[in-house]
């Protein structure tokens, strides 16, 4: 199971925006990242994934940034149910992070889930 591209497709149309492995440079709409940062070692370690909320560059990126970042917090419950193998999929945290070269709008939530394959 590959938890990154998983979790990405089911938030694509979980919370209604693009999803991607990696920020892309001139996206020019809202979009969301997915990253696993740690766990997943084994079935009693869980994932640690930051799914990165970005807003459109300029004025009123960041607004955009943390309307994603709601829907994604809403929809992280259902992974559960939308997902094989994934269980207990909780929001751990979130905050504000800036692109530091770009300055374009960010936020982080911070995903804790169990996998079991």
């Amino acid at each position: 199971m590959d938890i990154e591209a998983d979790v990405a497709r089911c938030l694509c149309e979980l919370a209604g925006a693009d999803a991607t492995l990696e920020p892309v440079a001139g996206h020019p709409e809202p979009y969301i990242t997915v990253e696993q940062v740690g766990g997943g070692g084994g079935f009693l370690e869980p994932v640690q994934l930051d799914i990165d909320c970005w807003g459109t560059e300029g004025k009123g990126g960041r607004k955009q940034a943390k309307a994603l970042a709601e829907k994604v917090k809403v929809a992280v419950p259902s992974l559960e149910d939308e997902l094989p193998n994934v269980f207990h999929p909780e929001v751990t945290n979130q905050y504000k992070m800036p692109d530091p070269d770009t300055r374009r709008a960010r936020y982080v939530v911070q995903v804790q889930l169990w996998v079991c394959e």
